[in-house]
């Protein structure tokens, strides 16, 4: 059953005034102890400070947001994403000589719609042209260089072969180069090797199901084109024992040792993806063998990294398969597990002085499906075979490209890090870090929730706030829940030289764009407008659907005002693919009348039987005369938990019902006061409930075909 309930509220109080940050970049370097670092050099690429005795710096900024490099002489070096007027803090490793950093990304590759992001046959819009080279493969990735060249080494999973000639026309059957029955394949020019060793990558994970799209001519010249650039690469090769050898990587005296297989093995194919008699490819991936090469690298070398392509596409929790060859891998002596596949990030394990991700997400992908959009990249230092730091730092894949990110996005994806599975996992000014001493100091306040009756009151858990408690004695219920959309603001938040607000929001044409004046808080909103001469709505929607889960409980909201005669309606499509138009919508009319003041509206659904996705359309129907304007700010789709999950970092919003009190937490590492803000959660306003669904045919459905995607 679907249950819809429309708030509309003049909201005065608890709205923010944007006021123009200042031109600097400011922020406050320490050590992994939380002592300030004096003498530090930090640096924006234009602009130069070194820290003074407290650790402040303070440098000039000509962009909202810059990446900032922290170097001194008795640290690992460490990249950050800053954003004027908020302070960024910097903790930087010791180095005694002996630490080793490593940067680990998710799945890269840079064919398919690199050559046609839409898929029409018209290549003009094209990231990468026809026999692309060095150069611009490199232009893709210059702007997270800063972020990948800051490691003794970088590496990263490169899910595609690197042939000559990679793309061919999309109405044409495939050509005889590329597998001939597996579903999607793809490939990359040899020249992205080239690019990667530019922007700072040193070592190449090969154990997954892409390698072997191009076949063995595939496995030839992939490896023959990272060898010409020295990058070392594992997990693949022209025979099993090959694509079971390590790369073994030497920083100073410490030799780090990288192995990797996949149990996507593509053995149901006359032609699998992996290694055998006869035959190159990846190494499939068997307990036996895990135990028995770990083993031997770990008694060869100081340091054992191990990564399992595994799991299922867009699932965030790790199979039990891909947990069990983990355990196999950390109890055979790998140190650091790093795992791929699913093409969403997922949480860590921190288990007897090993560390695990589960899953990597995306790097440089041309997928668009919307939980691919949240990455990170995760930095280790090791000494002497023990992981003596970790951390995630946040970033976003848009346009198929990583960007950084600060500010509330920043937060959402070290959510994702933080809380997907228990441990000491910290979000430390928008990043994930490991508390792996056990050091945290808590911080935490009891505080009386009042959500009246039910539905119950809607809640914002701000910046790394979590709840991590709730009154079992509480006379009302609490329900957890986490924003799907996360771009619904409309800020910049990202380090990206095409600096943009709006980001993964369909806003071609002129009647919808992003302004100031359309920001209910903030410094951005989107405004639509139409006069009565034109026949069609103006309408906002995200530039893909929402992945969901039938019978999951959803609530759509957001803050609208509008001028003029405007009528604003809210329409949810609903598909059952990730390809194709909706089966059923939900409409619901918000606004019918003039009115020039904010008002919130919440629409709470439940996900239909058989549904896998949904779209967000926002319209504004034409007047019957005169211009008619509509401000949209502050939007989410927000995912409700189980009522019985358990409280963790991972959700931003609480749902309540009645009164209960709740803990609010925000733990933090010595020298992270400032960051570590307690704040209560800030209550959507309230207004009148309706209940109105209605239920359109595929036929007159309009416009709400979707780009979907692959992997």
């Amino acid at each position: 059953m679907v249950v819809l309930a429309v708030c509309a509220a003049l909201v005065v109080a608890g709205r923010a005034v944007f006021v123009e940050p200042t031109p600097v970049i400011s922020g406050t370097v320490i050590s992994q102890g939380g002592l300030p670092v004096a003498g530090a050099t930090v640096s924006n690429g234009d602009d130069e400070a070194v820290t003074a005795g407290d650790g402040t710096f303070e440098l000039d900024a000509d962009e909202d947001n810059e990446w900032v490099t922290a170097t001194h002489p008795d640290f690992e070096t460490r990249v950050r994403a800053a954003r004027r007027g908020e302070p960024v803090l910097i903790r930087l490793t010791p180095d005694p000589g002996s630490t080793v950093t490593m940067h680990f990304t998710g799945d890269v590759m840079f064919g398919r719609r690199f050559y046609d992001p839409n898929e029409d046959g018209d290549p003009s819009d094209a990231l990468l042209t026809a026999d692309a080279g060095l150069a611009e493969h490199f232009e893709l990735l210059r702007p997270i260089e800063p972020l990948l060249s800051a490691a003794d080494l970088t590496i990263v999973n490169l899910e595609t072969p690197l042939i000559d000639d990679p793309t061919f026309p999309l109405d044409e059957p495939r050509p005889d180069r590329l597998h001939p029955t597996k579903e999607f394949a793809f490939a990359s020019e040899p020249a992205a090797a080239a690019a990667l060793r530019a922007a700072g990558v040193d070592v190449v994970d090969l154990g997954n199901n892409h390698l072997y799209d191009a076949m063995e001519a595939g496995v030839t010249s992939t490896i023959s084109a990272l060898d010409a650039e020295g990058l070392a690469h594992y997990g693949a090769g022209l025979t099993e024992e090959e694509a079971w050898a390590p790369a073994v990587a030497k920083v100073g005296d410490t030799t780090i040792a990288f192995l990797g297989c996949t149990t996507v093995t593509g053995e149901e194919h006359a032609v699998s993806y992996v290694a055998g008699p006869g035959k190159g490819g990846a190494a499939r991936c068997d307990e036996q063998q895990i135990r028995t090469r770990v083993a031997a690298a770990a008694a060869a070398n100081d340091t054992v990294v191990f990564s399992i392509h595994g799991g299922f596409e867009y699932q965030r929790e790790p199979s039990a398969n891909v947990q069990q060859l983990s355990q196999a891998a950390r109890e055979a002596g790998a140190r650091v597990v790093v795992n791929h596949h699913p093409h969403v990030t997922g949480g860590f394990d921190w288990t007897n002085g090993a560390l695990t991700a589960w899953t990597m997400g995306n790097f440089v992908f041309d997928q668009s499906v919307w939980p691919t959009f949240g990455s990170y990249l995760l930095a280790v230092g090791v000494r002497d075979d023990e992981v003596v730091r970790a951390y995630a730092e946040p970033l976003m894949i848009e346009r198929y490209l990583p960007r950084g990110l600060t500010g509330a996005r920043a937060v959402h994806v070290a959510r994702e890090a933080a809380g997907r599975a228990p441990g000491p996992f910290l979000i430390e000014d928008g990043a994930m870090e490991v508390d792996l001493a056990g050091a945290a100091l808590p911080n935490n306040q009891t505080v009386s929730l009042a959500g009246g009756d039910e539905p119950g009151t809607i809640m914002r858990i701000h910046d790394g706030t979590s709840i991590s408690a709730i009154d079992p004695n509480s006379t009302g219920a609490a329900q957890h829940g986490r924003d799907l959309l996360a771009f619904g603001t409309f800020e910049n938040e990202a380090v990206d030289p095409d600096r943009r607000n709006g980001s993964f929001w369909e806003l071609s044409g002129d009647d919808r764009r992003t302004s100031a004046r359309a920001a209910y808080r903030g410094a951005s909103g989107v405004e639509l407008s139409r006069d009565s001469r034109r026949a069609n709505d103006a309408a906002l929607t995200p530039l893909h659907r929402v992945l969901v889960s039938p019978g999951t409980e959803l609530s759509i909201t957001g803050m609208v005002s509008t001028v003029g005669d405007a009528t604003v309606i809210v329409q949810l499509s609903w598909y059952q693919d990730t390809r194709g138009s909706s089966v059923v919508q939900t409409l619901e009319t918000l606004v019918d009348h003039p009115d020039a003041e904010w008002r919130s509206f919440r629409l709470d659904v439940t996900v239909p039987e058989s549904v896998v996705a949904v779209g967000l359309f926002i319209r504004l129907l034409p007047p019957e005369q005169g211009l008619a304007r509509a401000r949209l700010d502050d939007l989410a789709i927000i995912e409700w938990a189980p009522a019985d999950a358990a409280p963790s970092a991972l959700y931003d919003h609480v749902r309540i019902a009645g009164s209960v009190d709740a803990v609010l937490s925000h733990s933090w590492l010595a020298g992270a006061e400032r960051w570590a803000r307690l704040r209560p959660p800030e209550a959507m306003p309230e207004g009148s409930v309706t209940a109105h669904v209605v239920t359109v045919p595929i036929a007159e459905n309009p416009g709400d075909e979707a780009p979907a995607d692959d992997g």
